[in-house]
């Protein structure tokens, strides 16, 4: 019994001062919940925000480098106009001493079946190395692709040609594949045989015994009677070595042995054994390279609305030269605008365009300074006065294309995809061309550059 009773007591003592355990009552996990869904609210608020964020950076990123790479690739295409070699036009030539004969007598369509190129299509192919059109695009069996088809309105067409800068063979370059089209220049002079006619020339003994085997080269008379006479072959004897040439010789200016001759260059598939200086060495061998850039309305099936600019590049398909189906190069470029800038003024502020003679640039060179030749009267001074773009409204003559030195490119590049929430309501200004607003949820920017072309602006200038 007393056993019993402290047994009690001390039970009833550990209750009094042990600590008693409890759950949580019911407002406390209210709140407790509470607090944890606010902050999983937060946690995905802030997580949604940052890929939004990432999303939005993403096509930014994409945006800038479509709009840069297409800048890259045609800023370095362009800059290499007019490369062909060691051949320089002789409107371009100021050591030429005699009235140019290559000067380009009309602007020659991209399009032009290669069958039907002629002596004097290739001079224009040759001395206008850029052009560029507003609206009415380039058509013809020379071209694979119908430009005119898909192309995205209100963007531009730019034809680019120069020769390759490598030689077939070379590292990093495309080997020499036959029934390609090549551009090699002739530096090698002879002497001509006599007799000769007003029309036609005796060509060395050691010019080729295969009949025609020149018919359509140009040959220059570059020393001598007859200096500064270029002419077209258009029939050849290989027996008798005598070339007929078109036109006539000038009358009294027909070429003498004493004279000195050498062929301005061949733009062919074969026939390529024109030699250096040295008369010894051949000349080098360059793949002839024209582009077409434009912008298609859609990337890779039709309707899908990515615009995309697109290249066709001269070359050989199925045993036909011509501009192959043009290719996919970046998406969202979305607009495409060129000026061309065109060297008018000579160095003494003469406009060389447009003017009576003698100032018009297809005459022999008129120095300002004749003794030390600086500040020719007739020439170009190799810096754009103007820029233009061609249309049908107003088309560039072949003067202006002739005079190119300079371009101005502007692209406007457009996000993959559209952002929630924006409309694009600005304008945007590619030169002279206002483009929006577009309002739709896509972002743009644009690019522009300025490019000189060296191979036609650096021949012109004198101190």
């Amino acid at each position: 019994m007393y056993a019993q009773y402290f047994s009690v007591k001390k039970a009833q003592r550990g209750s009094s001062t042990g600590t008693q355990q409890a759950g949580f009552s019911m407002v406390e996990l209210m709140i407790a919940m509470t607090l944890g869904l606010l902050i999983l609210a937060a946690l995905v608020t802030l997580f949604i925000n940052i890929s939004r964020t990432n999303s939005e950076m993403a096509k930014m990123n994409s945006q800038i480098e479509n709009g840069r790479f297409a800048m890259q690739i045609l800023q370095h295409d362009v800059a290499h106009a007019g490369f062909w070699g060691d051949f320089m036009p002789q409107f371009n030539d100021l050591t030429w001493v005699s009235a140019p004969t290559d000067v380009p007598a009309a602007v020659p369509d991209p399009c032009l079946q290669h069958a039907a190129w002629t002596a004097q299509h290739i001079s224009n192919l040759v001395g206008i190395p850029l052009q560029m059109y507003g609206d009415t695009v380039p058509a013809g069996a020379g071209c694979v692709t119908n430009l005119a088809s898909n192309k995205k309105s209100g963007t531009d067409v730019l034809v680019v040609r120069h020769a390759e800068t490598c030689i077939p063979g070379e590292v990093n370059c495309e080997a020499e594949t036959a029934g390609r089209l090549y551009f090699q220049p002739s530096q090698c002079e002879s002497n001509p045989q006599e007799p000769n006619t007003l029309n036609t020339i005796r060509l060395s003994d050691s010019a080729s015994s295969i009949n025609n085997f020149y018919n359509g080269f140009q040959i220059n008379i570059v020393w001598g009677i007859g200096i500064g006479q270029t002419r077209t072959i258009t029939d050849y004897d290989g027996a008798s070595r005598v070339a007929t040439v078109d036109p006539a010789w000038e009358t009294g200016k027909a070429p003498k042995i004493s004279s000195v001759y050498t062929f301005s260059y061949a733009l062919n598939t074969d026939r390529h054994i024109f030699l250096q200086r040295d008369c010894i060495t051949p000349a080098a061998k360059r793949k002839f390279v024209s582009n077409i850039y434009y912008v298609r309305n859609y990337a890779n099936t039709v309707g899908d609305g990515i615009p995309t600019l697109m290249v066709s590049q001269f070359d050989l398909a199925g045993g036909i030269l011509a501009h192959q189906t043009a290719v996919p190069l970046i998406e969202g470029i979305e607009g495409f605008v060129v000026e061309l800038g065109i060297d008018s003024i000579s160095d003494t502020g003469i406009d060389i365009i447009g003017d009576p003679a003698p100032n018009r640039y297809i005459d022999p060179v008129n120095w300002n300074d004749s003794y030390n030749l600086i500040s020719p009267v007739n020439r170009g001074d190799g810096s754009p006065d103007y820029y233009v773009r061609c249309t049908a409204a107003v088309p560039c003559t072949a003067e202006e294309l002739a005079n190119v030195v300079a371009a101005r490119i502007h692209v406007l590049a457009r996000s993959d995809s559209p952002t929630l929430g924006y409309i694009d309501s600005k304008t945007y200004n590619l030169g002279d061309t206002v483009l929006g607003p577009f309002n739709d949820g896509y972002k743009r920017h644009v690019f522009s550059t300025s490019v000189r072309l060296n191979n036609v602006s650096g021949r012109r200038e004198t101190p």
